[in-house]
């Protein structure tokens, strides 16, 4: 609902994926991707949450924490890496005490002035159109040729550009649905990640037995210093290989009342969603609190899918249906088993008895030694409507153009042949890059 979308208030979490959690992808696809990631990592200014640029509230406990999961890795079953989160952090021209998320139009914005600037340096025709509160509801095409976007403020000529979906995954598919009959396949898959919360606590002074720190940091850790942590976990469930992920967030704040505490930890903490309640950490001074975010992949089932029905309004005249099978209830088994063992046997220093979890409402309810999860009703990193490919099944060539429309290329996490667990952040800046590039070659050879 407004310039820059989801990238203005985001989790900000930003992993790698490796070559195997890519399983079901084309070669060539995975190749462009690791190409990019490099200089995906530079757009969004990504680094681990013990680097220095996190500033000095993501310090002893992201370190400590970190090594201490790998160090017991062998313990979580299902685990296959551990590492201290990737995160998005802003843009290296910003400077602040604070983590600043990278949001989009800053950087877009200054980027455009820059090419602005130099091409009427260059005399070159550069002219620019940004509309706003415009929807487009329909792409005319012509002989498999997209020829003008009808939107609410009038028809748009396309000439002889390039039109490119940027769009999220369901916005996009809907667009094609209703514009390119001839697009074979178009939201004939579909997966998304499902969510489990849990969130922990266990006594501040077990890890500060174990730690070799000095005395004045003990000290500092037990009476007044807030400190944060972010840690990422990644496994897989290996009756159906399904790939789950756990968005560890850690908080120590042995003065939760404190305002400059409360306002540094909303800002700096990863997760929107996933935080502490103010009432889970003013019952918790003595206490490290430990909220998990965890995800797993919905599978590409027989029956998902986004189809076409006969409503009105061209930019939701889809129906979604999903279907939970086995296979999802047994991954989600498994990572809500190994978000107990990270916590229990990978953590805690003392071993389960010490660990306490979160029973109902977070402004409302209490600590208890039994476990406790909440599977949320929902799914979030919607992809695979558009999946790129190879083969003739595939709705995306590997050049992003969408089959059977000659000037219409899609981005975004609709392109994803399998769904994986990890955020599509990172991956979906790297393919855009990858295609931007592309496209930029394309025009200098035809000008050439």
């Amino acid at each position: 609902p407004f310039f820059g979308g989801g990238s203005t208030l985001w989790s900000s979490w930003c992993p790698e994926p490796t070559t195997a959690e890519m399983n079901g992808w084309p070669q060539a696809t995975i190749k462009a991707a690791q190409d990019y990631f490099k200089t995906a990592k530079m757009l969004l200014n990504v680094v681990g949450a013990n680097h220095e640029e996190t500033g000095n509230i993501f310090d002893h406990w992201q370190n400590k924490l970190t090594e201490r999961l790998k160090q017991n890795l062998q313990d979580i079953k299902s685990a296959t890496r551990v590492e201290h989160a990737q995160i998005a952090v802003g843009t290296p021209t910003i400077t602040s005490t604070d983590v600043e998320k990278f949001s989009t139009p800053g950087p877009l914005l200054d980027e455009v002035i820059k090419c602005q600037e130099e091409a009427k340096k260059r005399q070159i025709d550069s002219r620019l159109s940004i509309v706003t509160e415009c929807t487009v509801t329909r792409i005319w095409q012509q002989e498999n040729q997209a020829t003008a976007l009808e939107t609410t403020r009038g028809v748009v000529n396309v000439g002889d550009s390039k039109v490119i979906l940027a769009m999220g995954s369901i916005p996009s598919t809907t667009l094609v649905l209703n514009s390119f009959p001839q697009a074979k396949n178009a939201g004939k898959r579909f997966t998304a990640h499902f969510i489990s919360a849990i969130v922990a606590r266990i006594p501040r002074d077990d890890f500060l037995e174990i730690f070799d720190w000095e005395e004045s940091i003990k000290d500092d850790l037990r009476k007044k210093n807030l400190q944060l942590a972010a840690i990422y976990l990644a496994g897989v469930d290996q009756e159906t290989q399904g790939q789950y992920h756990i968005q560890l967030s850690a908080i120590s704040d042995p003065d939760p009342t404190n305002k400059t505490h409360i306002d540094t930890a909303a800002r700096n903490m990863p997760d929107v969603v996933a935080t502490a309640s103010p009432k889970q950490l003013e019952t918790s001074k003595d206490y490290i609190v430990f909220v998990c975010a965890v995800l797993g992949e919905l599978f590409d089932n027989p029956g998902n899918g986004l189809q076409k029905n006969d409503g009105d309004d061209p930019t939701t005249n889809v129906t979604l249906q999903v279907l939970e099978t086995d296979k999802d209830l047994s991954l989600w088994d498994t990572m809500d088993k190994a978000t107990f063992e990270v916590l229990e046997q990978g953590l805690s220093p003392k071993g389960k008895d010490r660990v306490e979890y979160w029973h109902g409402d977070p402004d409302t309810g209490q600590w208890k030694r039994e476990r406790h999860k909440i599977r949320v009703p929902g799914l979030v990193h919607e992809a695979s409507t558009m999946w790129i490919g190879d083969d003739e099944e595939a709705v995306v060539g590997l050049d992003y153009r969408l089959k059977g429309v000659e000037n219409v290329y899609i981005t975004g996490a609709s392109l994803w042949p399998t769904g994986g667990s990890w955020n599509p952040t990172l991956t979906m800046v790297a393919l855009a890059q990858h295609l931007a590039d592309n496209l930029t070659e394309q025009a200098q050879e035809i000008k050439t």
